[in-house]
């Protein structure tokens, strides 16, 4: 019976020998060694969003009328802001997309990453003044939001905001 077992460790142990051989090697031809390739989401890297009007009265809780329509209406104002900054730069991050997502495909193709340094360059031209205008817009609104809603409330909305673009103060560490 102590035969049996063993040769049967040594039997599973093979095979387990073989196929994670085989496994390595289909691997290994793979281009990227089986990784997808990274994606560039251009609007998301320059942060534009929108926010929905309703959550955003749900989630601060809030239930006077005027408070709401006043809310209503500077979020509306953000959201055609950022609506504008996304018609005019629409093209241009679609082109910066299509360029990535080229030089990705010929950077795996030859295992070469010196491909991407040109992109990463053009990425950090055309996105940080996109940013800043988004920023720009952002602080309008926190300022006439705070105005109007009291201290918790204004806490919940900068909560909510940063659950929603989690790097909406990247520009506030820079300028100050």
């Amino acid at each position: 019976m102590k035969k049996i077992f063993q040769k049967m460790n040594r039997r599973n142990a093979i095979l387990l020998l073989l196929f994670s051989i085989v496994g390595q090697t289909l691997l290994a031809q793979m281009p990227g060694g089986g990784m997808s390739p990274p994606k560039l989401n251009a609007i998301e890297k320059a942060r534009i969003i929108t926010y929905d009007t309703e959550k955003v009265i749900k989630k601060l809780k809030i239930t006077e009328d005027s408070i709401t329509k006043e809310i209503s209406k500077h979020i509306q104002t953000y959201n055609i802001e950022m609506n504008n900054l996304l018609f005019l730069h629409s093209k241009t991050l679609a082109d910066l997309e299509k360029e990535f997502d080229r030089n990705v495909k010929i950077a795996m193709q030859n295992r070469d990453r010196s491909q991407m340094s040109g992109v990463k360059n053009k990425i950090k031209q055309i996105i940080p003044p996109i940013k800043y205008e988004v920023y720009e817009h952002e602080k309008v609104l926190n300022g006439a939001l705070a105005s109007i809603l009291n201290e918790k409330q204004n806490k919940k909305w900068l909560k909510y905001q940063k659950q929603n673009n989690p790097n909406s103060t990247a520009f506030k560490k820079r300028i100050k």
